[in-house]
């Protein structure tokens, strides 16, 4: 049996306008995409989420065919679910938080191997984090504590933590924005080694076409993108990136193999709209063989 993770974030309702300008409405959040990628690679996924009377059945029933344990995930007839609406153009990324659900509370967690903390629009408070990278093995994607929304409700980052808080996690996803925000440093590899002298155990900083930094205090790797990766809809991509390397991870303790796994599955879901290529049978073969593709252009780095 697969390794148990628990994803703790806001199930959403993303629009989605591509540059061609198509709109497409579409499930999503942290713990959707990485909960399903990680349940389609062997693991036993868990998701704790807060949704709306609005929150469409079909999108809970594709992460429950995609063995996904919804149980805990609560609707609230009063409230309606975390909506974006992602607008891509010029290569750039716009978001905007439409509607936003209540905080998730979660009493008591157990029987698991880790905790992977999503959050999308601060549902998730930082004491929370404290208090879970305390007693779980803990990953975590800050996105949803770094975003400040405008009068507009255009989603900015901005710093609002005490970066030392976060010393207890033991992965840290997020991209290069992200680390700028969160460490102040621009260069990736500079904030990379910033926040693992926080003493963070293991970082994962996404650089987009440009490639993965994995890094902890004995192993860092450059992974590169996979070139060949025709690009449809990048959408999720870190998420799945995310769940498909915890997965790997638990499983193997590789943690090279682990930072090519996650690669290669993101740069697989970028090649159909939504969760659809990650949803697809030869998802796992197909995650593995690229990952062998993937292994052989990494390389060592230094700090």
């Amino acid at each position: 049996m697969g390794s148990k993770i628990c994803f703790i974030g806001h199930l959403t309702i993303d629009e989605i306008n591509y540059v061609d300008g198509t709109v497409r409405y579409s499930p999503g959040g942290t713990a959707y995409y990485s909960s399903m990628t990680s349940s389609q690679l062997g693991s036993r996924s868990r998701v704790y989420s807060v949704i709306g009377r609005d929150y469409p059945e079909g999108y809970l029933r594709t992460l429950l065919e995609a063995g996904v344990d919804i149980a805990r995930v609560v609707k609230h007839r009063e409230c309606k679910t975390t909506r974006y609406r992602i607008v891509y153009k010029d290569g750039d990324r716009e978001m905007f938080l439409l509607e936003a659900a209540p905080q998730i509370v979660v009493k008591e967690i157990e029987d698991v191997d880790a905790v992977y903390l999503g959050p999308v629009a601060c549902e998730i408070t930082i004491e929370y984090i404290e208090k879970i990278s305390r007693e779980f093995k803990t990953m975590l994607d800050p996105q949803g504590i770094l975003r400040k929304i405008n009068q507009d409700k255009r989603i900015i980052l901005e710093r609002r933590i005490d970066i030392n808080k976060l010393r207890r996690v033991w992965i840290l996803r997020l991209s290069r924005e992200e680390a700028a925000t969160l460490t102040g440093e621009v260069e990736p590899l500079k904030a990379v080694e910033k926040i693992l002298k926080l003493g963070v155990g293991n970082v994962i900083l996404s650089m987009g076409s440009e490639g993965v930094i994995t890094a902890n205090d004995k192993e860092k790797y450059f992974i590169p993108s996979y070139s060949k990766a025709r690009v449809v809809d990048p959408t999720g991509a870190g998420d799945v990136l995310g769940g498909a390397f915890l997965a790997e991870f638990l499983s193997s303790r590789d943690f090279l193999w682990a930072s090519c796994i996650g690669v290669s599955a993101a740069s697989i879901s970028i090649e159909d709209y939504g969760a659809r290529a990650v949803l697809s049978k030869d998802f796992k073969n197909n995650v593995a063989m690229r990952a062998y593709e993937i292994m052989e252009e990494a390389r060592e780095i230094y700090l």
